[in-house]
């Protein structure tokens, strides 16, 4: 069960929108979100709460709580999440730990429910910051 502390409205300024249950960037200018344009992406402001697939138009995004979000591959509970890439999903941080290429990890959050594959639906503790590593 999702629980929220905070829930704000970004425009959305993707061509064809943005599903639920997906990690957000921010935009160009303030009050706009975006997909993120990579893996460990940076500037999150958090996870859609609802699709909303017309461009320019409101989407809610939970900033600090419990989310549901999709995952990109498995997931271990507990295990510290950041974005799979341009589709918005999560990934276990871990993952990623032994990649030269990142030394910064820009964490989501801590996963309170374990994924199995790709398009698991899982609980995220929303608890963005990074790990250096």
């Amino acid at each position: 069960m999702s629980h929220y502390i905070l829930d704000k409205a970004y425009r959305i300024t993707d061509e064809k929108g943005v599903g639920a249950n997906l990690v957000v960037v921010h935009g160009e200018h303030a009050g706009e979100c975006v997909s993120p344009g990579e893996l460990n992406a940076r500037a999150i402001l958090g996870i859609t709460v609802h699709a909303q697939l017309l461009q320019n138009q409101r989407v809610a995004v939970r900033k600090a709580g419990v989310a549901r979000v999709i995952a990109g591959s498995p997931i271990a509970l507990g295990a510290p999440v950041i974005c799979a890439g341009p589709s918005g999903k999560v990934m276990d941080a871990c993952d990623l730990m032994s990649h030269a290429d990142h030394k910064t990890l820009e964490c989501i959050g801590f996963a309170e429910t374990a994924a199995t594959a790709d398009g698991d639906v899982i609980e995220v503790f929303i608890s963005l910051h990074q790990r250096v590593i």
